[in-house]
């Protein structure tokens, strides 16, 4: 007579397990949604395009590495783990982790330890918040049309037409010149002949060349001065061309497409431009950057297996193990070394800044606010990085609100000058200002000086000393 009593309390804590196991299911479920609301999601897709959009999409298509499409529920309430993973993966690995355990199993054999990344815990809650609520993206199917690519091979041509026809122009008018006189002094000698008359001396050609044009000094004068002006003309566009170097675009050791990169991929300049957020310069990236997605990516859209090869060679990289080599040829190393003596990459800088010149690119990017399209163009269009001409960075400014309309050719200290005085500043909402923005509204002196700043109703780089010469000249 127990045992239907006993069947029930089995049945009753079955079913009282299996009540509390999906309440905590879904408490699981809502707090790996939910852990990381609170980040900041425009500050998050700053981070995303910076630190990880050069391997990762946030949808599930695989870059470089696969998509981070639902990685909040893949990595559940793990957030401090997920933090560790992501400023070094090999330590995290050390924790024996199970789904860390997991990830370097299915992930790491074929696309290579993630790169450790420089970000804080709190960083790494915005970029989570921002892949957890990602745009609308679609997957491009075929993206040739959507990332055209400018053809740079008419940036090397040097327009000299009209120096050509004047050339050819010049050497026509000469022939003809000197066949006509001969065919007069020709004709001259037959009809003196003819007609009984002594024949004319035969004189040095020079002294006949001066003689005829004292006789026609009215035409020789015109000829002559449409030559000087010519002359003249030529010569100040020489002068003033120095220094220019609008549609440059040097030949480069590997192919980089930046159409490819920039658009295609949607790598952010400043992924391999890192420097420009905290130095003067924007720098050339190393190879150890172009492995970052080229251990995984061993074949080019475009030239096959040639260009990213050179980068192997020059690193020490063997892509049928996916591991390097070191000076004595010795495989199997998961990270470059040092002892490897392969030739690097020698890129060929577009723009050499003269040495006499300072010009600080995070005080431009960070304070500033500048993009890189400002100065460089929709390099997101380019093959190779060129020099873009003045018209078509105006031509973007419908594309990348904040592109100033400047008439003066790139790159050139009149370009430099005319931004400055072009240029608003808000300083109530830029930090770098706070001080000054505070001083001009609360003392008596700074009250002058905002109302004489205030005279167009703007207050731009000049009038905050943009135009001093000491700004930019050592």
């Amino acid at each position: 007579m127990q045992k239907p009593k006993t069947k029930r309390k089995d049945r009753t804590r079955i079913f009282v397990t299996a009540v509390f196991a999906l309440i905590s299911l879904q408490f699981s479920t809502v707090s790996a949604q939910t852990i990381w609301e609170g980040g900041s999601i425009e500050n998050g897709q700053s981070l995303f395009n910076a630190n990880c959009a050069s391997c990762h999409k946030v949808t599930d298509e695989v870059l470089a590495a696969p998509g981070l499409a639902g990685i909040a529920d893949r990595w559940g309430t793990s957030d401090e783990l997920l933090v560790k993973w992501i400023q070094n993966p090999q330590e995290a690995a050390e924790t024996g982790d199970a789904y860390i355990k997991s990830l370097v199993e299915r992930y790491v054999g074929t696309y290579g330890w993630m790169t450790a990344q420089a970000v804080s815990a709190d960083q790494v809650k915005d970029i989570m918040a921002y892949v957890a609520n990602p745009p609308n993206v679609e997957v491009a199917v075929n993206t040739s049309d959507a990332c055209p690519t400018i053809d740079d091979s008419k940036s090397d041509e040097v327009d000299s037409s009209s120096i050509l026809w004047f050339t050819i122009l010049l050497v026509l008018f000469t022939i003809i010149a000197l066949s006509a006189s001969g065919v007069r002094r020709s004709l001259s000698d037959i009809i003196s002949q003819n007609t009984g008359q002594e024949l004319l001396p035969d004189s040095p050609y020079i002294d006949r060349l001066k003689s005829w044009a004292w006789r026609n000094m009215v035409f020789v004068s015109i000829i002559g001065v449409f030559f000087v002006a010519f002359g003249v003309t030529k010569g100040y566009g020489a002068l003033m061309g120095i220094g220019v170097y609008e549609g440059y675009s040097p030949s480069q050791p590997i192919d980089f497409i930046h159409s490819v990169h920039a658009c295609e991929n949607e790598v952010d300049c400043k992924y391999c431009h890192h420097s420009a957020y905290n130095s003067k310069h924007a720098g050339i990236p190393s190879t150890n950057v172009c492995m970052n997605c080229h251990k995984a990516i061993k074949k080019g859209k475009i030239s096959g297996e040639d260009e990213i090869s050179k980068i192997y060679a020059a690193i020490g990289f063997d892509p049928a193990t996916g591991t390097y080599i070191d000076g004595d040829g010795n495989n199997g190393y998961t990270i470059p070394q040092n002892s490897y003596e392969g030739e690097p990459v020698k890129w060929n800088k577009v723009h050499n800044l003269p040495d006499h010149v300072f010009f600080s690119h995070q005080q431009h990017v960070v304070v500033g606010g500048l993009q890189c399209q400002n100065c460089h163009g929709d390099v997101a269009t380019y093959s190779v990085g060129r020099i873009a001409p003045v018209e078509e960075i105006n031509e973007l400014r419908d594309k990348f609100p904040g592109i100033i309309e400047l008439s003066k050719p790139t790159l050139t200290m009149g370009w430099c000058i005319e931004c400055h005085n072009k240029a608003e500043i808000d300083l109530a909402s830029n930090g770098y200002y706070t001080e000054m923005h505070d001083r001009l509204k609360t003392t008596l002196r700074g009250n002058e000086e905002l109302r004489r700043f205030l005279e167009d109703d703007k207050i731009t780089v000049k009038e905050l000393g943009g135009w001093e010469c000491s700004k930019c000249h050592y």
